[in-house]
């Protein structure tokens, strides 16, 4: 018989909440979206993989996502579909790993499309080093689009030419922040 000290409880209902969604047009194809979330727990005291599972499954991030629409939508996240996406496809990087991926993607050269002027591109950057001071882990989305068009998982997927997605765990500030960059 053990011990009701010795077990380990997760809260049943975990209080999640949208705190804000922020867009930015880096170019006319392209976007970064910022979504806030903010918790009444401590960050800090729950496993990063039961966080993201719960985000999940509450449909935290369900959207539907196109050039220049961004719409909350159930069972969709983004490009893919939500009940096919699971906490195993945020994968864990470090901060240099992160900002590594941000400037690849961010200063990448794209047939037909404009570089990000370096109005935007200082803008951005700021946004971004505000979400992560001081304690934080990062994940990205381990997820790719299809570029076979029967594979595409749902009628918006097409619009999309590429698809990137962060979640930091800012533990400082008690905030999970994720960050949208898509491109069509």
């Amino acid at each position: 018989m053990t011990s009701k000290k010795n077990i380990i409880s997760f809260p049943d209902n975990l209080n999640i909440t949208l705190s804000g969604i922020d867009t930015m047009r880096l170019h006319e194809h392209g976007q970064a979206i910022f979504v806030h979330l903010s918790f009444d727990e401590k960050l800090s005291s729950i496993q990063s993989s039961f966080l993201i599972n719960q985000i999940l499954k509450k449909g935290m991030l369900d959207f539907q996502l196109t050039d220049f629409m961004f719409n909350r939508a159930k069972g969709f996240h983004g490009p893919f579909k939500s009940k096919l996406l699971k906490n195993s496809d945020f994968k864990k990087i470090d901060e240099d790993n992160f900002f590594e991926s941000i400037h690849r993607i961010i200063l990448k050269e794209r047939k037909d499309t404009p570089l990000i002027s370096e109005k935007h591109k200082d803008t951005f950057f700021e946004k971004i080093e505000l979400m992560t001071k001081k304690n934080a882990d990062f994940f990205i989305l381990g997820k790719e689009l299809s570029s076979e068009p029967k594979k595409f998982e749902h009628e918006w997927s097409h619009a999309l030419t590429e698809y990137h997605e962060f979640l930091i765990l800012n533990y400082s500030s008690n905030n999970i922040f994720c960050l949208l960059l898509a491109y069509d």
